[in-house]
C-alpha cells in the first residue's frame, strides 16, 4: 500500500528503484489465468487490496499487495514477534530520509508464493498511514513480480499464474521490477509507475511541464493536502490518452522528488483511476492489461 495517507510508502524502498518499461496500456483481451491459483482479496478504503498470508510461524495476517514499492516491508509488531536479527537502514520516503530497519526473514507466503530467506524492510506502517493500521505487510514487486497475477474486482480474488515458466525464471533471476505506462497528454508522452496501492493518478507537475511546455490544465484547485504534509494540486488534464481512450482526467498534481529518485517517471498510476473490472499485471512481459 502507498502508506502516507495513500502516497508517502509508494515510495519507502525506492532507493532500490528498478525500472521495468511496458508497451503501454492496452484493452484487455481475454485472460490467460486458466489454472492459476486463485486467492480471496478483501478492498479495503475502496482501493486497497488485502489478502491473508504468513511470515515464520505466524499465519493469518493482512498484507496489501502494492506494486508501487520496490521492497516488501513488515510491520515492526510482526519483526517484534519474531525476534530477528535487524540491520540499520536509511531510506527515501518521497520527500525525506527515514530511518528503517531491514531483516532476513525465514519464509514468507501468500497464495501460491512461498520463499525464503527474504530480505525485507521493517517499519511501523502505523506511522504512514491511517489505511495501514491494521497491515502487517506491504508486498512489494519483489514478491509480485515472481509470477502474473490478474486482480479480478467482481470475484474479489487474485489469480496467479504459473511460477515455472521460462519467463517467471527471467524475472526471478533480474531481481524486482516496477510497471510503467504511457499516458498521452495532449500530444506528448509520460510515464507513470503502476501503483496498486494508490488510488488516483497523481503526476509530478515539474516534470510534467517539462514533458508538455504549452500543458492545459483546468479547475485547478490548489492548497490541497496529501496526508496533512504534501501540498498537491487537483486539476482536469483535458485531452489525455490512456489504453485506447482519449478524456479528460482528473489528476493530482505535486512537486517532483529529487532527479535520482524515480527518475524518468511522471508519475503514479492508481488502480481505482482505472475504472475496472479486472487487471492483469505481468512482470515477464512488462505489460498492464485491463478491461
Amino acid at each position: 500500500m502507498s502508506a502516507l495517507n495513500a502516497i508517502s510508502a509508494c515510495f519507502l524502498g525506492l532507493c532500490l528503484f528498478l525500472q521495468a518499461t511496458c508497451a503501454g496500456a492496452q484493452r484487455l483481451n481475454g485472460s490467460d489465468t486458466n489454472g492459476a491459483a486463485a486467492l480471496p482479496f478483501k478492498l479495503s478504503a475502496g482501493f486497497l487490496i488485502v489478502v491473508e498470508g504468513r511470515i515464520g510461524g505466524l499465519s493469518n495476517l493482512k498484507f496489501v499487495l502494492d506494486t508501487g514499492v520496490t521492497r516488501s516491508i513488515v510491520d515492526r509488531k510482526i519483526a517484534d514477534k519474531l525476534k530477528l536479527p535487524r540491520h540499520p537502514n536509511r531510506t527515501f520516503d518521497f520527500d525525506r530520509l527515514m530511518s528503517t530497519e531491514s531483516a532476513i526473514f525465514p519464509n514468507v507466503q501468500f497464495g501460491p508464493i512461498q520463499e525464503t530467506n527474504v530480505s525485507m524492510l521493517i517499519a511501523n506502517l502505523a506511522h504512514f498511514s491511517t489505511f495501514a493500521s491494521h497491515i502487517d505487510a506491504l508486498i512489494g514487486s519483489d514478491l509480485l513480480s515472481l509470477t502474473g497475477f490478474t486482480i479480478d474486482y467482481d470475484e474479489q480474488k487474485v489469480q496467479f499464474s504459473s511460477l515455472q515458466s521460462p519467463e517467471s525464471a527471467n524475472v526471478r533471476n533480474s531481481g524486482p521490477a516496477l510497471l510503467t505506462v504511457e499516458l498521452q497528454v495532449q500530444g506528448q508522452l509520460v510515464r507513470l509507475l503502476v501503483d496498486s496501492g494508490f488510488p488516483d493518478i497523481l503526476l509530478f507537475e515539474d516534470r510534467l511541464q517539462k514533458r508538455v511546455p504549452q500543458l492545459r490544465l483546468e479547475r485547478v484547485i490548489d492548497g490541497f493536502r496529501i496526508g496533512g504534509r504534501m501540498r498537491a494540486k487537483k486539476a482536469i488534464l483535458p485531452s489525455t490518452v490512456l489504453g485506447t481512450r482519449q478524456t479528460d482526467i482528473r489528476v493530482l498534481l505535486v512537486e517532483a522528488p529529487p532527479d535520482n529518485v524515480l527518475p524518468g517517471i511522471d508519475g503514479l498510476l492508481g488502480m481505482a483511476s482505472l475504472k475496472a473490472r479486472r487487471i492483469n499485471f505481468n512482470y515477464a512481459t512488462n505489460s498492464l492489461t485491463w478491461e
